[in-house]
């Protein structure tokens, strides 16, 4: 309740004063991603299951999942632009860090390297530019009757002194090959579908795994970009949007010390 309470406030100021500015910001923050390091290209592909129960999704070598189906034949993210990724808003020194593959990325990464590779799951580790943030992402192929890709997001802070941010995932849905799809969040999850009756009747949902001990809620956008960090509710939705091409948005806010790592979980799965 105290997350929802949150995001309505935030995103009443972005509409009333504060629009014009944030829309501003945000296109800053963007301005810059044709020459980021942002890939699209598959780098590391994961199947499980037949038919009903089949994933196969794959991450990129930064760590963006840019093609996710499941179940068989029915695609939700490599539709036209396959634009997935995560986003750091760094509160104390209002930076901002990003890679949404499609959709762009900042300049202020460094690049990636792979820690751990199995036949089930993949390990990345990525360094800002600065030195402040190593972000280590641990991607899992989770099979069985409703499979999903856990994606585990563990965040040090490199610097001596603690900081404050905010941590997000992002991804543009389309479900099953459509572009306009219904969508809307809870605390827990947000998520993209297309209703039964219609064609492409399949959906995308992006949640929190786990009992997280930090602020969290999911949201939706009725923009497929990413958001920016720092200024995340510009295009944000609080009333279920309908033949949109649109997108979803798990954020957290989290406190860390200097020197240590905190972690969140998200997954991705159909519906």
């Amino acid at each position: 309740m105290k997350t929802i309470v949150v995001l309505v406030i935030v995103m009443a100021l972005c509409s009333i004063s504060f629009a014009a500015t944030l829309d501003q910001k945000q296109s800053a923050a963007l301005e810059g991603a044709t020459h980021s390091p942002a890939v699209s290209v598959c780098s590391f592909t994961f199947t499980t299951g037949t038919l009903d129960t089949f994933l196969k999704f794959c991450v990129t070598a930064n760590g963006n999942i840019t093609q996710f189906e499941t179940p068989l034949g029915v695609e939700d993210v490599a539709v036209g632009d396959a634009s997935e990724g995560y986003g750091i808003c760094d509160f104390t020194s209002n930076t901002e860090y990003f890679d949404y593959a499609d959709a762009g990325a900042s300049t202020n990464w460094g690049p990636s390297s792979v820690v751990k590779q199995t036949s089930k799951s993949i390990k990345i580790a990525r360094t800002t530019t600065d030195g402040v943030w190593t972000l280590t992402q641990t991607i899992n192929q989770i099979g069985g009757n409703l499979p999903f890709a856990q994606v585990v997001m563990a965040l040090k802070n490199n610097t001596a002194i603690d900081r404050s941010l905010r941590l997000m995932r992002f991804v543009d849905v389309d479900a099953d090959g459509d572009f306009n799809n219904e969508l809307d969040a809870t605390n827990k999850a947000a998520f993209g579908w297309n209703s039964f009756g219609l064609q492409h009747a399949y959906g995308l949902v992006l949640f929190n795994v786990g009992k997280s001990p930090f602020d969290h809620a999911g949201f939706v956008q009725n923009i497929a970009g990413g958001p920016a960090p720092c200024t995340p509710f510009a295009f944000a939705s609080l009333t279920t949007l309908t033949n949109t091409d649109g997108s979803l948005v798990h954020l957290y806010n989290i406190d860390v010390p200097k020197g240590m790592t905190k972690t969140v979980t998200v997954g991705y799965k159909g519906m």
